[in-house]
């Protein structure tokens, strides 16, 4: 995070319409301030309008399914969490998705990870591209500057949706 801050690099490509899709840490290290791994708050790269403390009590581990946010126009999210984190969402930043079964951030209100114009964060691990690909597609769409892509077989990825999202919902 120090040397993404010192280089600007990062910063400079988002400014300039670079697409930025984070996951658990590097969703903490967009953010305004997150605790870096001696348990000190430092500054992130403020990319995001969040803020990430250290949960109190057990981790947050464990599949998740959540609803995206309508305006992306995806399906439901499925992943797996395992994270300390507890990530406030400023006034800024948009839920990616509000959670049906799962912590997502971690706060108690519902929220998933966060996002703004073309910088998104998660905590889904998962993979989450794997068992959401139509997050990939609007990723590129978005590079792209495109409203559709070319159209592929993507029944083995729906059945490996289909797959988590019922084994996520069966009782253990």
């Amino acid at each position: 995070a120090e040397r993404l801050l010192r280089d600007g690099g990062l910063e400079r490509a988002v400014s300039n319409g670079a697409i930025v899709f984070s996951v658990c840490a590097g969703y903490q290290i967009l953010g305004k301030e997150f605790v870096n791994d001696q348990g000190q708050r430092q500054e992130g790269l403020g990319l995001l309008d969040v803020v990430t403390v250290r949960g109190e009590g057990e981790r947050c581990v464990g599949d998740v399914l959540a609803d995206i946010d309508p305006r992306l126009g995806l399906p439901q999210l499925t992943g797996f969490e395992n994270h300390q984190g507890v990530t406030h969402l400023g006034p800024t930043a948009r839920p990616f998705a509000r959670v049906t079964m799962g912590r997502g951030n971690g706060t108690g209100d519902g929220t998933e990870g966060a996002y703004n114009d073309t910088v998104f964060g998660t905590y889904m691990h998962g993979p989450v591209m794997a068992r959401n690909p139509q997050i990939a597609d609007l990723l590129l769409k978005l590079a792209l500057d495109v409203n559709a892509l070319p159209a592929i077989d993507d029944r083995w990825y729906e059945a490996l949706r289909a797959e988590r999202i019922a084994a996520a919902t069966q009782p253990a």
